[in-house]
């Protein structure tokens, strides 16, 4: 069979290559660690089901992304980000806030030089990744959904294959690599480069995604994000927030934190830190 020309896994991003029409990469535009994680994980499954059935079709294999360019080797500063060492990574677990640049976010996303948590904190992360996948991917909502801070679409296109979703974020650029990835996936979603903190437009939402934004935002600021992912909720419409954990963060006090920082207009707080990265929050608009 013919090679196929290389190509970005539509999930991980890392490279494929060398790939003929006899691999389920080609099929799946997966790689081989996705394809064998696809059993554990609902979204890569379904990709893996897919996959076979248009080999057993005899369909035309979909279209990869093509292999990204390699990115920047020096992370910008983010204000209020965690102190760094002689590494330019903070000591803490390795962990770096997300940086501007799409290559540079999607090699922050997938573990990447000069984001390389290392083997122990890189595997932590793509474990809590997973996890915020799966809590993601469960939570129940009607009507659309709108994710604000869409970044380059790593949890757009797991929104998009539930429901329609108007994606938003500052940079044309990074929203352009969420096309593509949608793509890779067989979906659509609406795209619209703007200001994540502006009011919102068109129906109700019953879903408002807010990844790693709120993290990123001093006090005042965080608070206006706040107030507008509540302007875009429908009553009983869920919010869900992906984020850093802080630095020195007590678990304990997470239920507190989200309170204060939700206010009383959003009821059934619900919040939790997934081992040593990510925190999850979600809540229903009063």
């Amino acid at each position: 069979m013919s090679a196929v020309a290389p190509f970005s896994c539509s999930w991980c991003g890392l490279p494929v290559s060398a790939t003929t029409l006899e691999d389920l990469s080609a099929w799946t535009l997966l790689c081989a660690a996705c394809l064998e994680r696809a059993p554990g994980q609902p979204y890569l499954k379904a990709k893996l089901k897919e996959g076979l059935r248009r080999r057993a079709e005899g369909a035309q294999p979909p279209v990869g992304i093509p292999l990204a360019s390699t990115p920047t080797p020096t992370a910008p500063a983010v204000s209020g980000a965690p102190d760094a060492g002689e590494s330019g990574v903070p000591a803490r677990l390795g962990l770096l806030p997300p940086p501007q640049h799409p290559d540079e976010l999607e090699a922050w996303y997938l573990n990447r030089a000069p984001y390389d948590r290392g083997p122990l904190g890189g595997a932590t992360w793509q474990g809590e990744l997973d996890r915020a996948v799966l809590w993601l991917d469960a939570l129940p909502y009607e009507g659309r959904i709108v994710e604000l801070g869409a970044g380059i679409g790593f949890w757009t296109v797991l929104l998009a294959s539930r429901g329609e979703t108007s994606a938003y974020d500052a940079r044309e650029d990074r929203l352009e690599r969420a096309r593509r990835r949608l793509i890779a996936h067989g979906l659509t979603a609406h795209l619209h480069p703007r200001a994540i903190d502006e009011g919102p437009e068109g129906a109700p939402a019953g879903l408002v995604v807010v990844p790693f934004v709120l993290s990123q935002l001093a006090a005042e600021p965080r608070t206006r994000m706040i107030d507008v992912a509540h302007a875009w909720l429908a009553p009983g419409g869920r919010i869900a927030v992906i984020d850093l954990a802080p630095p020195n963060f007590d678990p304990a006090t997470l239920e507190q934190a989200a309170g204060e920082m939700l206010g009383s207009r959003f009821a059934d707080r619900r919040a939790e830190v997934l081992g040593r990265h990510l925190v999850l929050i979600e809540a229903t608009a009063r």
